[in-house]
């Protein structure tokens, strides 16, 4: 029986340790779970005087840290490894959550999800390397919730072939009306529908020679299209071809029609010749009748050349303008999306007033980045650092550790966000612990979630 009293005291004062000697309180004040866990941190406060500017919770059973200030509630969750792996953000009728996925400790998958009283949006983005190149994979779901209907759905995947690399694809599918599949090999195929009728088009990549496919499917008639070094443009009615139309260089070159039993009808041949500007040009139009005969020669443009041993030149009384336009710099048509920063973290010293600082210094027209989400994981010190990321380059990275290094400027960072204010906390026992901030700069360190997203 003493024996069992002796092993219950032990397992007592190796849970309540640290509770015989002062805190670790820079692991307390940064915020990541492992060293709240270690002091056995049940809650803590930022204060000023008695008034609770920030709070936080540790659930040590659900690897759980929650933060509350005036205007949000978070709730950070943590791997075994103390990855960040989900963020939770409630803020008025609006709710966030941010979600991120890790293999071999990087960063591979980041998701976000929005729940509003109008709507809910999705989106999801995905890396994956096949034969040593990155691939990205997205998805995107907007409902509407007055009008109870999805009104956007996007998706792009990849389907990876190993046996045969080049027929991998790619795999896009917009809203019920567009369906795409971009093979490694160059072919691709497309399908879109309209209103009363739908196109598929495909490319054909053969022996470095490249071959488009064009179809228009209507209720009562179809359209194909076959481009090589020409165009092949094919009328149907009732399965049943009614015309031809073959092109080079978008001039005509033959056409035929068909009757209802697909027999020719009528023929026009056109004849097209180069001028002296080495420029395609219509001559002559030929047409014929469906037994072969001729009917009528028309030369359209007989006014203004002549034909001399093969090349079409101005006729004496015709001039030719040229107007000159003048050089230029080509002007590049570019919607303009910028990136709006959410800086989030688990510690108890982010206030909304640095939060809002934070977001003030960063400059977003410092970033021209092609992703729609980005994230990082900034050590916020002295020697901030970027130590996990998802698609952030160097320039977003150097602007977060510029953006720390502005506001932490030693002669206005302490005073600034927190002369008279002071942190308690109380551990798991219900012992309570104080320590007064300005009084101990050099503890003020944490760790902030990032997520750049394009507006």
């Amino acid at each position: 029986m003493k024996k069992i009293h002796y092993i219950y005291i032990l397992l007592f004062l190796s849970v309540f340790k640290v509770e015989a000697q002062s805190l670790n309180w820079s692991e307390v004040l940064y915020g990541n779970l492992k060293g709240l866990q270690a002091n056995n941190i049940k809650s803590l406060q930022l204060k000023k005087g008695s008034k609770v500017i920030r709070s936080i919770e540790v659930d040590s059973q659900k690897r759980q840290i929650i933060a509350k200030d005036s205007l949000n509630i978070n709730y950070f969750d943590f791997d075994t490894n103390d990855q960040l792996v989900s963020l939770r953000s409630i803020k008025n009728n609006r709710q966030e959550k941010l979600e991120l996925n890790y293999k071999e400790s990087q960063i591979n998958a980041l998701s976000r999800f929005i729940d509003h009283e109008d709507f809910s949006y999705y989106n999801k983005f995905s890396k994956f390397i096949f034969q040593g190149k990155s691939y990205e994979t997205k998805e995107t779901y907007r409902f509407d919730k007055i009008k109870n209907d999805s009104t956007e759905v996007f998706r792009t995947q990849y389907i990876f072939n190993e046996s045969n690399p080049d027929l991998s694809y790619e795999e896009i599918y917009r809203n019920g009306k567009i369906w795409e599949k971009k093979y490694f090999n160059d072919t691709e195929v497309k399908k879109e529908k309209f209103d009363g009728y739908y196109t598929v088009d495909s490319t054909l990549q053969k022996d470095y020679k490249r071959t488009k496919f064009h179809f228009e499917n209507y209720p009562d008639h179809q359209i194909i299209k076959i481009e090589k070094d020409s165009v092949l443009t094919i009328n149907k009615k009732s399965g049943k071809k009614i015309s031809e139309k073959l092109e080079y260089a978008s001039l005509p070159f033959k056409e035929i029609f068909y009757d209802e039993n697909e027999n020719v009808k009528e023929k026009i041949v056109y004849f097209n010749y180069r001028n002296s500007f080495n420029e395609i040009i219509l001559w002559e139009e030929t047409k014929y009748d469906g037994n072969g005969k001729l009917v009528s020669r028309k030369f359209p443009n007989k006014k203004i050349y002549k034909l001399k041993n093969g090349i079409l030149v101005f006729r004496k009384k015709t001039t030719r303008h040229i107007i000159s336009c003048g050089s230029g710099y080509p002007f590049r048509n570019k919607s303009v999306l910028t990136y709006y920063p959410q800086f989030y973290s688990s510690s108890i010293l982010f206030t909304t007033k640095l939060a809002n600082n934070f977001s003030d210094n960063f400059d977003i027209y410092a970033i021209d980045e092609e992703e729609e989400i980005i994230y990082s994981y900034l050590d916020f010190k002295d020697d901030a650092m970027v130590t996990k990321n998802y698609s952030a380059s160097k320039d977003v990275k150097d602007e977060l550790r510029s953006t720390s290094r502005n506001i932490r400027r030693k002669d206005r960072y302490v005073l600034k966000y927190f002369d008279g204010i002071k942190v308690e906390a109380e551990t798991i026992s219900g012992k309570k612990y104080t320590i007064d901030l300005v009084q101990n700069p050099e503890l003020l360190s944490f760790a902030i979630y990032t997520f750049l997203i394009k507006d």
